[in-house]
């Protein structure tokens, strides 16, 4: 009886293709809708919304925004109060989150599939908030909190420094987290002309990971997404990397970030190689397992140098440019060298080839392939890919790219990130801190 429901249900939503596709529809109103099926087993669907807003879109009087919209994701909208859609979430077995970046916000769910629809209709309902006073206050509140957290994680405070130094304070160097004092002065009549300005479909993409595409289509054309009569649109602002450095003193372990332009998400062949430079240099984390990056270059400069406590690459890439580079803490006043031997390491990265070179890709792909084996993750993949460009690849497509990818082009992506001022900040000792012009006479390729 159990598997006579079960199939009753699920039948037409269990997908075991071997390959998966990618599928994009752009609908009249100029919803684009994205999907993703084949290859998964289980009797789930995710969906999300992303919305082409961000922190970059912000100006110093609309910074905040975006996380309040993150924060009123499943409040009360035209159709239901607050209270009820939470609670539809939760009986239905619906698991949702929502998530604000600098250049775009994710609201999603993972579902059942004989829910879909009407978790799609939630999604829908959310681009049409009604915003009630109480609420918007009430969500502020929150936000002040989550963003003092935010500023007491070193981490996350240097990060915030590196995009702040490398764009000059404006589009992907404005703050991702909002100043508390600017927090305070959000009105419901500024967060009512934020909705308007970037709740529309044509700034929106629907993406679906278990659903086939045309019933996809079929049910995002049953339902309105935001307003499609607002003229109001948000600044968008080509992103101009600049560079420069950032020197703060601090007590304890010294953190230092080497970072430099990396590239577009739109630009597949260099995402790739870049993807495969990060790989190369790798982490050195000392508890890294086998297996998990030992053979890489950071992993063995952590290993063969005390002062150094942890190392990482890191590769971040948005619609007009991107940031790769280092980020390590040490300890004493050892900053100096430590930049030293970062840049050493660009530099003989850059020189990669042969058994390294392959083992390198091998990482990348087995790395990129696991995290598609997660819907939400697959879902992310792909939505990402869709904001920027036509041409979404799967990760099996992806890791083609990948495959692809030689020495020359290991050599190219490095000789262009370095051929532009780099971006160094130091929080810490910042007493024997080298210079930027130091440091690129030191990145010769």
């Amino acid at each position: 009886m159990i598997g006579r429901f079960i199939a009753r249900n699920y039948t037409t939503s269990i997908f075991q293709e071997s390959k998966r596709i990618v599928e994009s529809t752009t609908l009249s109103n100029g919803l684009k809708v994205v999907s993703l099926v084949g290859g998964y087993t289980g009797p789930a669907v995710s969906l999300g919304l992303y919305i082409k807003t961000g922190s970059r879109n912000e100006t110093q009087e609309t910074a905040g925004l975006n996380q309040v919209l993150k924060g009123l994701a499943f409040e009360s909208n035209t159709n239901k109060l607050g209270i009820e859609v939470q609670r539809d979430i939760e009986v239905s077995g619906s698991t949702a989150f929502a998530q604000a970046s600098r250049d775009n916000l994710l609201i999603a769910l993972q579902t059942l599939p004989n829910r879909s629809l009407q978790m799609l209709n939630n999604l829908a309902n959310i681009t049409k908030p009604t915003l009630p006073y109480h609420e918007v206050r009430d969500v502020t509140e929150i936000i002040v909190k989550e963003s003092e957290a935010y500023n007491h994680d070193s981490y996350s405070s240097i990060f915030e420094s590196v995009h702040q130094t490398a764009f000059r304070g404006k589009t992907l160097g404005r703050p991702l987290v909002a100043p508390i004092c600017n927090l305070g002065n959000i009105t419901k009549d500024a967060v009512t002309n934020w909705v308007n300005s970037t709740y529309k479909p044509s700034n929106m993409i629907l993406v679906g990971v278990g659903l086939s595409h045309n019933e996809l289509i079929e049910e995002a054309e049953k339902v309105t997404f935001g307003n499609d009569e607002s003229s109001t649109s948000i600044s968008n602002e080509t992103a101009q990397y600049i560079g420069g450095e950032s020197l703060k003193y601090s007590s304890g372990n010294s953190k230092v970030v080497l970072a430099f332009e990396g590239t577009a998400q739109s630009n597949i062949k260099d995402v790739a190689a870049f993807s495969v430079l990060q790989s190369i240099l790798g982490n050195g984390c000392p508890k890294t397992a086998p297996g998990h990056g030992r053979t890489s270059r950071l992993f063995s400069l952590t290993k063969n140098n005390s002062n150094i406590v942890n190392s990482e690459a890191f590769n971040l890439t948005y619609g007009d440019s991107g940031l790769f580079g280092v980020v390590a803490e040490v300890e004493g006043a050892t900053v100096g060298k430590t930049v030293s031997l970062i840049t050493s390491e660009i530099v003989a990265a850059s020189k990669t080839a042969g058994q390294e070179l392959e083992r390198a890709k091998a990482v990348t792909k087995s790395s990129v392939l696991e995290q598609a084996e997660s819907r939400t993750s697959a879902l992310e993949f792909i939505g990402k890919q869709a904001i920027y460009t036509d041409k979404v690849l799967t990760p099996a497509e992806f890791a083609e790219e990948i495959s692809k990818v030689t020495s020359e082009d290991i050599k190219r992506v490095a000789k262009k990130m370095t051929s532009k001022k780099p971006t160094l900040v130091v929080v810490g000792d910042v007493s024997d801190a080298p210079t930027i012009e130091s440091v690129q006479s030191q990145l010769k390729l």
